[in-house]
């Protein structure tokens, strides 16, 4: 049942400024065996970068300071990170968000009002399945 434990352990940056579903995402993740870090803006994310390098960002796009597109945008930019998969997880349904989002090289776009925190990290976990196998 628990596949991701038996494998390396796998690291997900959460990039979300709303601490309750912060906090519920790492606790299930954590219970799945994965290493979680949360922060709550883009500049922290791009802090921690500097000192990390998940296997996974899950990313919200509507942040206080700089905004999700602006942070992928800065990762991408960036050598050391620019190949980093991404999944996008916000209360932003416009499409041209998404389409930013998609040319940006995120993996997937989540509307938040359209999936449960279990289904969120079901996919996350399902993701870090699939990139263990790259």
């Amino acid at each position: 049942m628990n596949e991701i434990k038996n494998e390396i352990k796998k690291t997900v940056l959460i990039v979300e400024d709303e601490v309750a579903l912060q906090e519920a995402a790492k606790l299930k993740l954590e219970k799945e065996g994965v290493k979680v870090f949360t922060v709550g803006s883009g500049e922290e994310g791009l802090d921690i970068l500097k000192k990390i390098k998940p296997d996974l960002i899950w990313l919200d796009i509507l942040l206080p300071g700089m905004n999700g597109l602006e942070f992928l945008r800065r990762v991408r930019a960036t050598a050391a990170t620019e190949k980093l998969p991404v999944i996008v997880l916000s209360v932003s349904s416009g499409q041209e968000k998404i389409k930013q989002a998609f040319a940006l090289g995120v993996i997937d776009y989540l509307v938040k009002s359209e999936y449960t925190i279990e289904n969120a990290v079901k996919k996350v976990k399902n993701i870090l399945k699939d990139l263990a196998k790259v």
